[in-house]
């Protein structure tokens, strides 16, 4: 059935407010969980059926870091993958045992037999793995490994591209972890004069998450082609689908050696030296062509950038965003020590954050634990009170005075 546009309105501006989000995100107001990819941890994160686990902590600005916990790399609904282990959490060794019973039990759906069935159509069983991107896992462990480190090494001088679309509600973090450890394993197997080069790399994902893919790979650029899906209710072109999916792709290839196909809206800016669409006009003040979402922009003088059109200039938050949004006034700062230059993981002061938080989690536990003693100690008390009034009234119900 064809979208309505109504209900084309309203995903318009669900991403806009997506695309709201992650500016702000950009600016450093980030809040909610984050996850700890680069964290160095002791021991080995325990497992879940979707292989290993990552560390999260959950921030809000002006407040202090939280426990950190373990949870699925894979799964961000509890429905999905229900597991949870605090960091510092110690486990019985019958319970290990229970759990790894549990997570060979309850492996994803798509077993390895199915695989070959469905795979081997097109492929032979040399080509593909079962693996998750999201923390860089072979369920079939060192076999499935060697085979994807066969698949990596140059064979005849065939050039090989990394072409990936992973979910959208993904992590961006881990992915780019998993992304940089692929290159990683490409590198070791070239010849020492293809050494200095990278592994070529696709990377299908919404343009809002640009800044934030941009943190992890800086040489990456966005294309301003829009991906759209032929099973896709609303990204897809054609009377069913909507005119401009929010889908690009981010690419250490150099823009100006890919050619977009003009009889799909393209053209080539001979000052950018790219292929932009036909709405993305060149804006002289940013000397580039700056639309993201395939609109034409508007350059916002105050901002010193080029802004979406629907977007207007906030003297209370001094930058450009939606009509009805927010003025929430925050600075952007970071969380531990206040100052507007870095983030709270790059912060100076981090390690004694760390450890000051860690005292204080300490202190609260010996204080809870504490309270459920004497909690404890007051309710024997009491029974034993209960027990004594109930004896005393039996005895004087067998022996009444005269």
């Amino acid at each position: 059935m064809a979208a309505s546009r109504s209900e084309e309105g309203a995903t318009m501006a669900k991403e806009e407010a997506a695309a709201a989000v992650e500016e702000g995100r950009a600016r450093g107001r980030r809040s909610g969980v984050e996850v700890l990819v680069s964290q160095d941890t002791s021991d080995p994160p325990p497992q879940c059926p979707h292989g290993p686990t990552l560390l999260f902590v959950k921030v809000n600005q002006g407040k202090e870091e939280a426990r950190r916990f373990y949870a699925c790399s894979a799964c961000r609904d509890r429905k999905d993958c229900n597991f949870f282990q605090w960091e510092d959490e110690k486990l019985s060794e019958a319970r290990l045992a229970a759990r790894e019973i549990y997570n060979r039990r309850c492996q994803p759906p798509l077993s390895h037999k199915q695989y070959i069935e469905r795979y081997s159509q097109f492929y032979t069983e040399e080509s593909f793995c079962h693996y998750n991107m999201f923390n860089h896992y072979f369920f079939d462990g060192k076999a499935a490994l060697e085979i994807c480190r066969k698949f990596l090494k140059e064979d005849k001088g065939v050039e090989l591209i990394l072409v990936t679309d992973p979910p959208f509600g993904g992590l961006v973090e881990s992915l780019a972890v998993t992304f940089r450890k692929f290159m990683d394993m490409w590198k070791e197997e070239q010849s020492t004069d293809n050494n200095s080069k990278e592994l070529p790399l696709f990377w299908i994902f919404p343009y809002f998450f640009e800044s934030r893919i941009l943190q992890f790979f800086p040489n990456f650029s966005m294309l301003d082609y829009q991906v759209d899906y032929d099973n896709h209710a609303l990204y897809k072109h054609g009377k069913t689908g909507r005119k401009q999916s929010p889908v690009r792709i981010f690419t250490n290839i150099p823009p100006n050696k890919i050619i977009l196909p003009a009889e799909e809206g393209y053209r080539f800016c001979t000052v950018c030296q790219r292929y932009v669409s036909l709405e993305n006009q060149h804006c002289e003040i940013c000397n580039s062509c700056t639309s993201k979402d395939g609109r034409r922009w508007k350059h916002c003088l105050r901002c010193k950038k080029c802004v979406k059109p629907s977007w207007i200039h906030c003297s209370i938050c001094n930058y450009c965003a939606l009509p009805n949004h927010s003025c929430a006034g925050a600075k952007d700062v970071c969380f531990i020590c206040g100052e507007a230059d870095h983030k709270r993981t790059m912060c100076p002061n981090f390690s004694t954050s760390k450890r000051a938080n860690k005292a204080v989690r300490k202190q609260k536990q010996k204080k809870s634990n504490k309270m459920k003693m004497e909690t404890t100690k007051g309710q024997s008390m009491n029974h034993a009170t209960v027990a004594r009034k109930k004896k005393k009234k039996k005895r004087e119900h067998q022996y009444p005075c005269s």
